[in-house]
């Protein structure tokens, strides 16, 4: 009898121990799914990974000039409505997450040739935008996909405020005494008005780098291309000017302009001034080369009588 109870014991045993192993093995069967669930979604979710890539980009431009920025967006083939380049003073650091949109950055210009469209990636972008105003500009690439916001790391680009420049564009290295030539030249920089600009020539050299500070006077150059010495001229602007000289010999030049009050000058170049005596004559055939002018014979109907 003892016996009996001590078998029919162990068997309950067995059961309860059977029915805990079951349980055990669903469990973690469980969480093997759970976990597999996760990894292929890690994975499905890499798949689906996009980067964008600032290709090209200046460092610094001049001040109301086109700044153009190259980049590209890489990923599996999908349609996206944006993309685009967001610029401004202000600066952000560190990474920006794909829930942060334009709006919530200190980026207030964009470059607005893919801000709204519909457009394949993966894909190259060029896209320009005006900088007019001079600073220092931050700014980094964006795109939403899928509605999720893409963002590069973060860039600078100096805006600059252009030196005024003036330039000697062509001009004789010899002219005849008394004849009209010409010179032209261009002046570069921030648009502005200006009231006198010229070539001032001298038959004496004044040598070397001439600073701002050097007005005309200062110099040897006694005479100037009168076209626009005086007037009102917005630059940027090229401009041709005729002048004639009397004497005869080595004349030394430079294209100057007056800019806030400042001298701007070109490097000095030389031109001569030859005489017309020395230039060649002009040769005249002799009579016996000349060909005979064949008569010209016209037929004119007769009257008819009436």
């Amino acid at each position: 009898m003892a016996d009996e109870k001590t078998e029919k014991t162990d068997t309950e045993s067995m059961g309860v121990d059977l029915a805990g192993n079951k349980i055990i093995w669903i469990a973690g069967a469980v969480i093997l799914l759970i976990a597999g669930w996760f990894g292929l979604k890690a994975i499905f979710a890499s798949m689906e990974s996009y980067r964008l890539t600032l290709v090209d980009a200046p460092k610094e431009v001049n001040a109301n000039t086109t700044a153009t920025f190259t980049w590209r967006i890489d990923g599996p083939a999908t349609t996206i409505n944006h993309t685009a380049i967001h610029l401004g003073t202000s600066t952000q650091t560190g990474e920006l997450g794909r829930d942060v949109k334009p709006e919530n950055t200190p980026y207030n210009l964009v470059v607005q040739d893919f801000a709204n469209g519909t457009f394949n990636v993966p894909l190259q972008f060029i896209g320009n935008i005006g900088m007019d105003t001079p600073g220092t500009y931050y700014y980094r690439v964006h795109a939403e996909i899928k509605g999720k916001h893409y963002w590069t790391d973060e860039y600078s680009l100096e805006v600059k405020v252009p030196e005024y420049k003036v330039s000697l564009l062509d001009a004789p290295a010899e002219v005849i005494e008394d004849a009209t030539f010409a010179f032209t030249w261009r002046v570069d920089g921030l648009p502005t008005t200006i009231n006198h600009t010229s070539v001032h020539y001298g038959a004496e050299s004044t040598a070397g780098d001439l600073g701002k500070d050097v007005a005309p006077e200062d110099t040897n150059y006694t005479d100037l291309v009168n076209d626009f010495a005086k007037g009102n001229f917005n630059i940027p602007l090229q401009f041709v000017g005729n002048t004639a000289i009397a004497k005869t010999g080595t004349y030394y030049f430079r294209a100057h302009a007056i800019i806030n009050g400042q001298h701007y000058w070109t490097e000095e170049k030389t031109l001569t001034v030859n005489s017309a005596k020395e230039e060649a004559p002009t040769v005249t055939p002799s009579e016996e080369e000349v060909e005979a002018t064949p008569t010209l014979t016209i037929a004119v109907s007769p009257t008819v009588s009436q």
